[in-house]
């Protein structure tokens, strides 16, 4: 980064690719509400952030290589995902053991939300970019504080609204995927 712009054009990259990890965290805190802690919360931004940060890295390292399997079917990948996972947040929301803070299901989100995180650093390939650390570390640290803001507004609207936000929740995950399959 050699400058204001350069340094106000990758915020502004991390804040759109931080969109879908900031719904997802809404998402996952507001179904569990108060029982989602602050351990939840921070675990929930680091994967989200840590996922937003290697992804456009990995992008970048297999652009050349692996950059048109990407395009052409990652979104997929991911749309399969989120449907998947909205739609048994929607089915289980009457069960005794409802939604519950799973650590695959974090990891599965993480990844699935940040496949256009990947497909950044393919792009930043193609533009031969190099020296990308800073800007991954900006990008990581954005998704990071809006999935913890994230989480702390679901948790609030949890309590609030109560068993009426799990399916709020499952289908903005729906959303997302649909979002994703659609305009890609």
């Amino acid at each position: 980064m050699n400058n204001i712009a350069d340094l106000l054009e990758i915020l502004l990259i991390g804040v759109s690719l931080s969109m879908d990890a900031f719904a997802v965290s809404i998402a996952l805190a507001t179904a569990e509400g108060k029982k989602f802690s602050l351990f939840r919360i921070m675990a929930t931004g680091f994967f989200f952030g840590g996922f937003q940060a290697l992804m456009p890295l990995a992008g970048w390292f297999g652009g050349s290589l692996f950059g048109s399997l990407i395009q052409m079917f990652g979104k997929y990948l991911a749309v399969v995902l989120l449907l998947i996972i909205g739609g048994k947040m929607i089915y289980d929301r009457n069960e005794e053991n409802k939604v519950k803070f799973k650590w695959t299901a974090l990891i599965l989100l993480s990844f699935a939300t940040s496949i256009d995180a990947l497909l950044v650093g393919v792009s930043f390939a193609c533009l031969g970019r190099t020296g990308i650390l800073p800007d991954v570390c900006v990008i990581g640290c954005v998704t990071f504080l809006l999935s913890v803001c994230g989480c702390f507004c679901g948790r609030i609207f949890g309590n609030v609204f109560g068993n009426k936000c799990e399916i709020f929740g499952g289908l903005t995950l729906i959303a997302i995927g649909l979002k994703i399959l659609i305009f890609g």
